[in-house]
């Protein structure tokens, strides 16, 4: 009698992914080169993009596996050096799945130098039931130097009909200027704990986001313009305020919740729409991504 061959059981590799980005401008001309591209692990990115001429150069970092798994943990690093002007995007949303008791963490950090311009503009991520998230950004200004960025979370699979269940986020974002911290913001939401639901926290609704403008162009009266635009309404509530920076340097933070992410990323998008010029000097192009 022949006995039957059990196969072993298949467990996913977890990922330890990391990616590093630096942008330097042509000392013959204006072009922005990505100058340094080491990855380790499924973190990579396909080639440079000009879509607004050679000034601005725009990387998409891929991930492969598309999501992050329990147990992944990835780094990514972006520096700008004087003068060079970049854009970061994400083809897709993050995903952040089931994390079968495993930590999964994203840490990100962002370093700009003087004269230099980063647009920050991941799409958005998605903590799916059961998962068990460390999401961190931190930004390293130097002075004369700006930048627009955003984080935007959706906990769960709302188009599914999915309620965040069984679920742990720590989110967190840190501003430096000159090595000195001016902004730290962290939010740590469990999904069993019932005040999460509270007006004082997300109430009912599932998306959340915060946009930052900083640089020695964000002005108070930027913050007025911005603060005349947004929109208070039971599928989208948006507030904006300023923090004084070194050297007239101004850190501007935009903070919404949404009950789709649609609404909360087309807002983010029309800000950025129509204050980049004031902001960077640099006329908006709208990213193709954002039509696909």
């Amino acid at each position: 009698m022949e006995t039957a061959t059990v196969e072993p059981l298949q467990i996913p590799k977890r990922w330890d992914a990391s990616l590093r980005l630096e942008f330097t401008k042509s000392d013959q001309s204006s072009k922005t080169i990505l100058s340094r591209r080491d990855h380790v692990g499924p973190l990579l990115i396909q080639k440079s993009l000009y879509p607004e001429g050679d000034e601005v150069c725009h990387a998409v970092i891929l991930h492969p596996p598309a999501g992050i798994a329990g147990g992944d943990h990835l780094k990514i690093d972006i520096k700008t050096y004087p003068n060079a002007k970049a854009v970061i995007t994400t083809p897709g949303a993050t995903k952040w799945y089931k994390s079968n008791g495993h930590l999964s963490s994203q840490e990100t950090r962002l370093s700009i130098a003087a004269g230099s311009h980063l647009d920050f503009l991941p799409q958005e991520n998605i903590y799916f039931n059961s998962s068990n998230a460390y999401n961190f950004i931190h930004i390293q200004l130097e002075e004369d130097s700006t930048m627009i960025g955003w984080d935007i979370a959706q906990l769960g699979r709302t188009a599914s009909g999915e309620i965040w269940s069984d679920a742990h986020l720590r989110n967190e974002l840190q501003l430096s200027m000159n090595h000195r911290q001016y902004w730290i913001e962290s939010s740590v939401l469990d999904s069993d704990d019932v005040s999460i639901r509270s007006m004082a926290k997300l109430g009912s609704y599932s998306v959340m986001g915060t946009m930052w403008f900083c640089g020695y162009r964000v002005s108070e009266e930027l913050l007025e313009s911005v603060r005349d635009s947004l929109l208070w309404s039971d599928t989208l509530r948006v507030g904006a305020t300023r923090i004084n920076l070194p050297q007239k340097n101004g850190l501007m933070i935009i903070r919404a919740v949404s009950s789709e992410v649609e609404y909360l990323k087309d807002c983010f998008i029309n800000l950025w729409l129509r204050h980049r010029l004031e902001v960077s000097g640099i006329v908006p192009l709208p990213l193709r991504l954002w039509k696909t």
